[in-house]
């Protein structure tokens, strides 16, 4: 076998592999606490390699390391901004934030959506609120949780889309 061609098989592993990555990545985005926009980071560091490394796969890179930061630490808000806007007052904003770190760990993966609402509801209470506004921003903390996931895809599929699309370029 000629160099060529050993180059030509590592070529398409690392293409397969980057796909693998990049697709675990997409299936990973409504997995809570999943690497998924860290995958697809790897994925597309691997395609930009394989044609060694230009300055757009740098700019590609950068870019999609920036969105990986972004949606990653949004994911973790989320919930306190869900329950924020949903009227909650600061001790609710605290207890969705620490509903939301405890569910990360604990009852997994239905943890990360029960305890986000638990805590807004009891800081709610603790607040001194009742019934309504206490549930609306339990509710608000579950909505926010939602709304990040769901960004969260968006963006995964936008880091995917954006890093096969620099195959064309």
């Amino acid at each position: 076998m000629t160099l060529s061609g050993r180059e030509d098989q590592l070529t398409v592993v690392v293409m397969v592999l980057a796909f693998l990555l990049m697709l675990a990545g997409l299936v990973g985005a409504v997995i809570p606490n999943f690497p998924d926009t860290l995958l697809i980071l790897a994925g597309a560091v691997l395609l930009a390699l394989r044609d060694g490394f230009t300055l757009a796969d740098g700019i590609l890179l950068g870019v999609l390391a920036l969105v990986a930061i972004a949606i990653e630490a949004l994911g973790y808000l989320a919930n306190t901004l869900g329950a924020k806007k949903a009227g909650a007052s600061w001790r609710g904003v605290v207890g969705a934030f620490v509903g939301g770190l405890i569910g990360l760990f604990v009852l997994q993966p239905f943890g990360i959506f029960i305890f986000p609402l638990v805590g807004a509801l009891l800081g709610e209470l603790w607040a001194g609120r009742k019934g309504k506004a206490a549930v609306k921003a339990g509710v608000g903390a579950l909505l926010g949780v939602l709304g990040g996931l769901a960004l969260k895809v968006a963006a995964s599929v936008t880091m995917v889309g954006l890093a096969l699309l620099s195959l064309l370029f």
